[in-house]
């Protein structure tokens, strides 16, 4: 190794798994409390240090979440370990069986009043500990630091189909699209002890951790808990896995009632990874040709390992992004919008509905009442803003952005990175809105662009130009990379 330079890493874990009790979030028409743990909840942190710059990246089984609550969490866990908030990669699994996280977008703690409000001091005494978790678990990893070498590579898991079906009528729902794109690439990062030994893994997938449907009540990480278990077990390594451009992706089972559905999707995903870091030596080496014989001529072929190979440098960058609103419904619309669901509720309760399909409505009646009131006001916001980040080590890139990407974005990124492996993150520096591409947003039938943007707090859809905004950004941060 390079004595003017030499690459540290390190890993942590801790348990965030919230008493059970608490209602989860993920599911708009699952109300009751949660019954067990399947699985305990986690957040990994591994920091990456060369000298000059040193970086994070949390993976954390949790939903998301909103920016204000995640821009704080970074500049609290990067100042814990002395660097800035665009050193913070804040990574979140999207699990749709963990705990409530949001706190101002659209299922977030609510005050409503009545049947519906959730144990404001519990899930508000969840999130107090969590934040002193996270700052605490990126400083263990931070101590724990230790000189290492790293490698990439990428693998296969044919388990992603999109998800955005659409019917004869024009409508698009939540299934089947075999035809259309998706991103099956497993994407690694091997970071080994000088020995050769693995010290951590880090992957990514671009699907949905929705295997696990509404009739699921036990808290649980969903399938990309499986793919860590499998890596870990196969490897030897603390895994992070990371979710990537999964807005318009599913497993090929979704929403289902059965958990060895949720084990199988997670297996295929983590025998690939752990495939890719198998194939990964981090030493440095040649490999040379020797002569010999035994009862047959050989040509034996070993390799020799290099003492003094230059560390990799790491490069990071970060800017904000605006994306403006498709067009913003006006008072008027509004005004019905709020009938309509004033009129569904009574509906629902006259006819016994069950508490879940109410409460469903309940979320587009607030959404409508609040930006009514916030539309007469003339406070409504013409865009949304948020931060994009990108760590660069060597010949593998990672970068992230916030929300729910559809998973054209994250093809396009990669396909324009120079880097040899680049792991595209959606869900990483929050939980803001999906990202649809121009066809989905014009349709506008689309889950994406209609009870989503109640459920994510936004006042429209973004507009149509989103994808285009977005990649352009990415360009510039890629270029800022090196890559």
């Amino acid at each position: 190794m390079n004595h003017e330079r030499v690459l540290t890493a390190g890993v942590a874990r801790v348990d965030i798994t919230p008493p059970i009790g608490q209602r989860m979030q993920g599911i708009v028409r699952r109300i009751e409390p949660s019954v067990g743990i399947e699985s305990p909840l986690l957040a990994t942190a591994l920091v990456i240090d060369d000298g000059p710059t040193k970086a994070v990246i949390l993976d954390c089984d949790l939903l998301g979440f909103d920016i204000p609550h995640s821009d704080d969490l970074r500049r609290k866990i990067g100042a814990g370990i002395g660097v800035g908030p665009g050193h913070v990669l804040l990574g979140t699994t999207h699990t749709h069986t963990g705990p409530i996280t949001f706190i101002t977008t659209g299922l977030g703690i609510t005050s409503w009043g009545g049947e519906f409000d959730d144990n404001l001091a519990a899930v508000k005494a969840y999130l107090v500990n969590l934040e002193e978790q996270l700052v605490g678990v990126v400083q263990a990893a931070d101590r724990d630091r230790i000189a290492v070498r790293v490698g990439s590579g990428s693998s296969l898991a044919n388990v992603a189909i999109n998800r955005e079906e659409h019917l004869e009528s024009g409508k698009t729902v939540l299934g089947r699209n075999p035809t259309g794109p998706t991103d099956h690439r497993v994407e690694v990062l091997r970071i080994d002890r000088l020995d050769g030994r693995p010290l951590a893994v880090l992957t990514g997938y671009a699907a949905h951790p929705v295997v696990m449907g509404w009739n699921a009540m036990e808290l649980s990480p969903d399938y990309p808990g499986v793919v860590r278990k499998t890596v870990e077990q196969l490897i030897g390594a603390k895994c992070l896995f990371m979710t990537g451009a999964a807005g318009n992706q599913a497993t090929l089972e979704f929403l289902q009632d059965d958990w060895t559905e949720m084990t199988r999707m997670g297996m295929q995903i983590g025998c690939a990874a752990a495939q890719a870091a198998a194939s990964i030596d981090t030493r440095p080496h040649h490999v040379s040709r020797e002569l010999d014989a035994s009862l047959s001529n050989l040509a034996v072929y070993r390799k020799v390992f290099l003492e003094h190979e230059l560390s990799p440098s790491l490069t990071v960058a970060s800017r904000r992004v605006v994306v403006p609103y498709d067009r913003l419904p006006t008072i008027e619309e509004l005004q019905t919008k709020l009938k309509n669901a004033e009129s569904q509720i009574q509906e629902l309760r006259s006819t016994g509905a069950p508490s879940g399909r109410v409460y469903a409505a309940s979320v587009a009646q607030h959404w409508a009442q609040n930006e009514l009131e916030n539309a007469i006001a003339g406070t409504r916001k013409d865009s949304v803003d948020f931060d994009i980040v990108g760590f660069c080590l060597g010949d593998f890139a990672i970068v992230g952005m916030p929300g729910e990407p559809f998973v054209e974005i994250g093809l396009t990124v990669k396909q324009r990175s120079k880097a040899r492996h680049t792991l595209f993150c959606g869900y990483s520096t929050g939980l803001l809105a999906y990202w649809p591409d121009a066809a989905t947003v014009e349709n506008g039938t689309a889950m994406s662009v209609t009870s989503a943007i109640a459920t994510h707090g936004l006042s429209a859809p973004p507009c149509v130009n989103n994808h285009k905004i977005i990649c352009e950004a990415f360009d510039t941060l890629l270029t800022e990379l090196g890559i």
